[in-house]
């Protein structure tokens, strides 16, 4: 049974006291009757839910009281989602013997750190009853202007300590003996407080104030929460001791349904609070979706329980809440205690709000193709069925055929069309026509061919749902569709059907979508072909360049018409053949340059020729690298971020670069608009423009050098930022290669902080050079000590050991202590004086 079908049922009993029938399950479910009773069945025996009498069978829900909670952490919104690393941490932590691990749980006001402290305390009831004896929640901002009394809370006080002590009193860490202390705002302790807490974490004894030869021993378990950044407000040294840091997410970094989920459910709780329905505009619910507020939850819930205290003043039905600004047509409800039939109707609108929401969402369209496919797998599919559809079957047929006319490969659209479907289903066509043109936009700007792809292929869909469909089936196919083909290519025929079959047969053997087609009646005059092919280019990019292959007319008048309208390169081809179709296709799949493809068609087809020479119309810059072509697309975003936004960057294999230098060589101005070519190796650049080796950033005066070069390029504040940029992405690079079991995404972040830190303390300013050995000596090296690498003896004392008039070897121990916790490592003293050596230099 799918998990969300399992939750659907359980939800759909929760409140149900008389129980349901079969029958009304299987309606709520959009299920067979039969196909429900085996679900059911299988809950009963795992003793989930209850039934009671014979004819007709109720089915019940047994309670939350009466059944094992798998996992308390299920309660804390997004424990499967943003929140599921930190949930992991803090179960590692709390569970670690003897008593656990100090955990510090940071984040801003509102986030649910309370609230998470007591899940963790929950959760340790659940597995070591006995050593959860109590949970002390102590909010060390009360008293944080008078540090005395703090301390006397903290760690309690005898008789006569101070003025007014006129008892020995127990502190908290003591009252909490056996059990778990939560501080919350705990930067908010003096330094002297710290200090002594850190010193009760090493040794698990403290003295009462006032107590100068007694110790008093306590086991607690200590969690700590703050709004503020751990290492700007605690002492390093107590901050060393806090084991697990946990870091939760505002309310506005968690994901769509996540916050659908939050919102839902205190909505929910209002309505039981209350005994009434909620019926919210989803104007409303979208604005309390999308809102970034100081307050996260806590804000949230104040926010709800004022629209909803301010429908009650306005009520005149008590049954139904309503809450709305204006005349809306759109709701979402909320029932506390509902028949079947407005569940069911329900739960439709939240999955509609859930998928409007993710629609309307600032999020990437990658990362949005990639939420679309889990709310689909994780709430549609198995639930919402496509078989039985009459719009989706018509949808079906009508792409399927579209398809086999331009690639005919009908696996490229199935899934993704059968998720369209599902989404029509619960969304009904409602979404915003600005939404899906702006989505459109964002598609078509950053995968132009994917785009033009899911265009055509959903030529002959109804125009009610065209653009939806045609968007969310671009989305869908991101990364299905390869963006790599460099240049637009089309086939132009006489005939009702001749270039699109040339283009069906081409694409298939090509296994890409390359060509498009335009079919001309008989009667088509050249002007007619010209007018065609003119709306077919205003639909695309074309600096990039054109490839028309066609069987009519003057060559020269199509070229001179055509030329006019289109930036890059225009190659013109009179004669249309399936042979010569495969034939340019294949050099287009395997990346030929403009140039290539015209001098070979030239040599090669018994037919007219005729192209437009220039490499680029544009003012640009060219990266190529020797590793390949995906090293060129990185450095490419790199670039994006720091180069002047006119200036036009592209990306060639290193044979094409190769290729284009020769021939600049011999034409004077083919490279005039091209400013300069990064590589990742040296070139025999004979032309004029400049040319730069990457991996020279790593040279002592790279700075320097690049200021020069990038001049009018990029503002000169930037060049610092693009240095530092190129050295990271080359490390990470680099330790990919070299590092045999850590993640280098994760490990190059933590070295480059390191270097950083050494810089600081020992007053040392690295050059790129440097930073770049020492960041990949201190990954390697953590790599080897993990392995258990030799250790060698130390020719000297390191204790006596100085930088820059600074004692080297306990500063380093301190710089590495985060490491060395992190990676359960003990770094030894010969890989410190290697250290030394190196920075030494």
């Amino acid at each position: 049974m799918k998990k969300e079908t399992h939750d659907l049922i359980l939800k759909i009993l929760e409140n149900e006291k008389e129980g349901l029938t079969t029958t009304e399950i299987a309606k709520a479910l959009d299920l067979s009757r039969s196909a429900t009773s085996l679900y059911l069945n299988k809950l009963l025996e795992k003793r989930e839910i209850d039934q009671k009498g014979s004819r007709p069978v109720l089915w019940q829900s047994i309670g939350l009281s009466q059944t094992e909670i798998k996992d308390v952490f299920q309660q804390y919104i997004g424990y499967d989602g943003s929140a599921r690393e930190a949930i992991e941490k803090c179960k590692a932590a709390i569970l670690y013997p003897p008593i656990g691990l100090p955990l510090l749980l940071c984040g801003p006001s509102g986030v649910g750190k309370s609230f998470l402290a007591k899940i963790i305390f929950d959760y340790l009831k659940e597995h070591r009853k006995e050593e959860a004896k109590t949970f002390i929640t102590f909010n060390c901002a009360d008293y944080a202007n008078n540090p005395e009394l703090l301390s006397s809370i903290l760690f309690g006080h005898t008789k006569g300590a101070f003025t007014g002590a006129e008892n020995d009193k127990k502190g908290l860490l003591l009252q909490a003996n056996g059990g778990v202390l939560f501080l919350d705002e705990v930067h908010r302790l003096s330094k002297e407080n710290q200090e002594k807490l850190f010193q009760f974490m090493d040794s698990g004894k403290f003295r009462p104030v006032g107590e100068e030869s007694k110790v008093v021993s306590s086991q607690v378990r200590l969690l700590f929460a703050t709004t503020e950044e751990p290492k700007e407000v605690l002492l390093p040294t107590f901050y060393r001791r806090i084991s697990v840091v946990v870091n939760l997410p505002a309310l506005h970094e968690r994901s769509i349904l996540e916050r659908i989920s939050l919102v839902n459910h205190l909505f929910m709780r209002e309505s039981l609070r209350l005994n009434c329905d909620l019926k919210i505009e989803s104007k409303i619910f979208k604005q309390l979706l999308d809102q970034q507020i100081p307050g996260n939850v806590g804000s949230l819930i104040n926010e709800i329980q004022m629209y909803c205290a301010d429908a009650l003043r306005k009520s005149t039905t008590p049954e139904v809440l309503e809450i709305s600004e204006g005349k809306q047509t759109e709701f979402t409800m909320i029932s506390y205690q509902a028949h079947q039939s407005s569940r069911k109707i329900d739960y439709m609108s939240q999955l509609n709000d859930a998928f409007t929401s993710l629609m309307n969402s600032e999020t990437a369209v990658i990362d949005l193709k990639e939420e679309l496919l889990q709310f689909d797998t994780h709430f549609l599919e198995g639930n919402f069925h496509v078989e039985n559809d009459v719009l989706g079957n018509q949808l079906m047929l009508q792409i399927s055929q579209n398809n086999q006319q331009i690639i005919n490969d009908p696996q490229l659209t199935c899934r993704s069309v059968k998720s369209i479907i599902r989404f029509l289903q619960i969304n009904q066509n409602s979404l915003s026509i600005k939404t899906l043109e702006e989505l459109k936009r964002k598609v078509t700007k950053e995968y132009p061919r994917t785009a033009l792809f899911a265009h055509y292929v959903t030529e002959k869909v109804s125009s009610e749902i065209k653009l939806f469909v045609e968007v969310m089936l671009s989305v869908l196919l991101i990364d299905k569709i390869s963006e790599d083909i460099r240049y637009h290519a089309l086939l132009v025929a006489h005939g009702d059907t001749t270039a699109s079959s040339i283009r069906g047969v081409a694409n298939k053997l090509c296994g890409e979508y390359i060509f498009d087609a335009i079919n001309m009646p008989l009667t088509s005059s050249i002007r007619d072909v010209v007018a065609q092919v003119k709306i077919w280019l205003s639909e695309r990019d074309t600096s990039e360049g054109v490839i028309m292959l066609v069987d009519m007319g003057s060559l020269t008048h199509l070229y001179k018409s055509l030329k006019p309208q289109i930036l890059g390169e225009l190659l013109v081809i009179n004669n249309l053949t399936t042979s010569y179709a495969l034939e340019i296709g294949q050099q287009l799949v395997n990346g030929q340059m403009f140039y290539d493809v015209a001098k070979h068609a030239e040599k090669t087809f018994q037919t007219n020729v005729q192209y437009f020479e220039g490499f680029s119309v544009e003012k640009n810059i060219i990266i190529s690298s020797i590793s390949g072509h995906d090293i060129s697309k990185k450095l490419k975003a790199i670039c994006e971020k720091n180069f002047n936004p006119d200036i036009k960057i592209i990306t060639l294999n290193f044979n094409e670069l190769r290729n284009i230098l020769d021939r600049a060589s011999n034409e004077q101005d083919y490279l005039k608009e091209t400013s300069l070519i990064l590589t990742t190796s040296y070139l025999d650049n004979q032309t004029d423009v400049p040319s730069v080796n990457l991996l020279d950033v790593l040279d002592e005066d790279a700075e320097k050098q690049l200021d020069i070069t990038f001049k009018n390029l990029i503002h000169p504040n930037n060049v610092a930022n693009i240095l530092n940029e190129f050295i990271h992405f080359f490390s990470k690079e680099g330790l990919s290669e070299k590092l045999e079991f850590l993640n280098p995404d994760v490990i190059i972040k933590q070295v480059e902080n390191t270097t950083e830190k050494c810089e600081k303390r020992f007053n040392l300013q690295l050059s790129a050079k440097m930073k770049f050995n020492f960041t990949m000596h201190l990954a390697l090296m953590i790599e080897r000590m993990m392995l258990g690498d030799t250790d060698y003896p130390v020719p000297g004392n390191l204790s006596e050991l100085k930088l820059n008039n600074k004692f080297f070897y306990q500063n380093m121990k301190d710089i590495l202590y985060i490491l060395e916790q992190f990676y359960r490592i003990q770094i030894s003293d010969w890989e410190l004086f290697v250290l030394y050596e190196i920075l030494n230099a």
